[in-house]
């Protein structure tokens, strides 16, 4: 796969503050060395753009906003990149890049961390049933298999 694309959505959305731990989830698990960060406030209204996850995350504690756009990526932003975009009671996760496994570890970090607030796990598959028809195949072969060579003439190897 030579390119990684992924957005989920999240309605009722309340927890500002896992937006922002989502965002150093990613950064970290990305790797993103060095980040670049860029948050924009109002983007549609009157924008306020700021460099870091701290100058955004303290604009959000002093200002009411209406949204905020946080674009995370490696130095090639084409590479990897993460936005988590906020509006209203609406909060979006979209992932993307040509290094698919450093986009697709971003990305699950930050949705590991923004599904956990509402409580919800990665799913784990069940433990399969035994295969009771293979195994019943295998033993049907195996007594085919013994039954005949039990009616092997032994005199043609002495022969």
């Amino acid at each position: 796969m030579d390119r990684f694309e992924l957005s989920e959505r999240w309605c009722a959305w309340k927890g500002l503050d896992v937006i922002f731990v989502a965002a150093r989830a990613a950064i970290e698990a990305g790797p993103f060395d060095p980040p670049i960060c860029e948050v924009v406030f109002d983007e549609e209204y009157d924008p306020f753009t700021v460099d870091t996850l701290e100058e955004a995350h303290e604009h959000l504690r002093r200002n009411r906003v209406r949204s905020m756009d946080i674009i995370i990526s490696h130095i090639d932003e084409d590479e990897a990149r993460l936005t988590l975009h906020y509006s209203g009671d609406r909060l979006q996760l979209n992932g993307y890049g040509s290094d698919w496994r450093r986009a697709r570890a971003a990305y699950d970090a930050a949705h590991a961390e923004l599904a956990g607030h509402f409580g919800i796990t990665t799913f784990k598959l069940p433990k399969l049933p035994r295969d009771t028809v293979a195994e019943t195949r295998k033993r049907l072969v195996i007594e085919e298999l013994e039954a005949a060579l039990e009616n092997v003439d032994s005199s043609i190897e002495n022969g």
